[in-house]
Parts: C-alpha cells; sequence; structure tokens
C-alpha cells in the first residue's frame, strides 16, 4: 500500500518533492520498479550514482560494498539526493584509489618493497627453523632441513646486506 501511494506521488509530478527530496526511509529499495520511477526523474549522472547506491552501497543489497555509505555526523543518507551524492564520493574515491594502485612505482617504492619480501621469507625460514629446534631440540642442527634454512637465511642475508645502501642510504 505504502508502495502504491508513493508510486502515485511520484506521478503527480507537480505535487510531489522532487526525487532527490524523497526521504529513503519511505521507499523499498529492494522493489526495482519503485528504484525505476525514481531513476526516471532523475538526471543521468545522478540516475547512474543513484543506481550505484542502489546495486553497491544499500546495506540490504546483494551487490553491497562491505561500507555503508555515511555523511559527516555518522549518519546513513536520509533522502534519495544524500544518497547519491555520498554514493559519487565513495565511487569517485574508490576510482582515484584503484588509478593509484595502477600507477607506475618509484623505484624505491619497488626496492623497498623486494626489502620487505626478503625480510618476510627470512622470518619463515627462522620461525621453521624454530619449530624443528622446538620438535627435535639440540639434534634439529643435523637434521638434513636445518642445513637447506640456513644456507636460504645466509643468502637473504646478503641480499639484504647489498640492497641496504639503496634503501636505507649510504650511511643506513
Amino acid at each position: 500500500m505504502a508502495r502504491a501511494a508513493l508510486l502515485f506521488t511520484i506521478l503527480l509530478g507537480g505535487c510531489a518533492p522532487s526525487a532527490r527530496d524523497i526521504a529513503l526511509a519511505e521507499i523499498d529499495l529492494r522493489d526495482m520498479q519503485t528504484v525505476q520511477s525514481i531513476r526516471t526523474q532523475l538526471s543521468d549522472q545522478d540516475a547512474r550514482a543513484f543506481a550505484s547506491f542502489v546495486v553497491r552501497h544499500h546495506v540490504k543489497s546483494a551487490g553491497f560494498c562491505g561500507r555503508p555509505l555515511q555523511n559527516s555526523q555518522g549518519k546513513p543518507p536520509a533522502t534519495v539526493g544524500e544518497a547519491i551524492d555520498l554514493a559519487v564520493r565513495r565511487d569517485a574515491m574508490e576510482l582515484q584509489a584503484s588509478m593509484a594502485a595502477l600507477a607506475p612505482k618509484h623505484p624505491r617504492e619497488l626496492a623497498r618493497e623486494a626489502w620487505d619480501n626478503l625480510v618476510r621469507e627470512r622470518d619463515i625460514g627462522i620461525d621453521a627453523q624454530t619449530r624443528l629446534r622446538m620438535q627435535y631440540g639440540d639434534a634439529a642442527i643435523r637434521r638434513p632441513e636445518w642445513a637447506r634454512l640456513e644456507a636460504s637465511i645466509a643468502e637473504i642475508d646478503r641480499k639484504l646486506v647489498a640492497m641496504r645502501p639503496a634503501i636505507f642510504g649510504a650511511g643506513g
């Protein structure tokens, strides 16, 4: 019944509030007929943003992105217009973040990532040695795995020593 009343109000045109002023609490965003009737009253750009809100940013949507839209006071949007504005802002931030992720990285940043990966590999080797020592005690150093781990850790340490000046400067 409420949907029929809303659709009737929307169809009246002059008596109805502008589509951007419609309170979200008054509409069922899971009803695509209602959503479509609101979209037809919006500009093309607003209609796309409203569709993005309904599909990606509305908490009850099957395609919900996982982060609800909130205004500067931490509250969800109250009107269609506010939902559109917040969806546009979020979509722009997500696009900017994805573009930044695709941008070429500075050689120093790439070197730092390589450094971090080597440190991670070395830590995994040290953890494996610790597990061997826990399992076999002092006899762990006579195990074949121990020798492979020692050689791997030593090679990683050599690489880290060679990379250190490029990462931290000549004096680091």
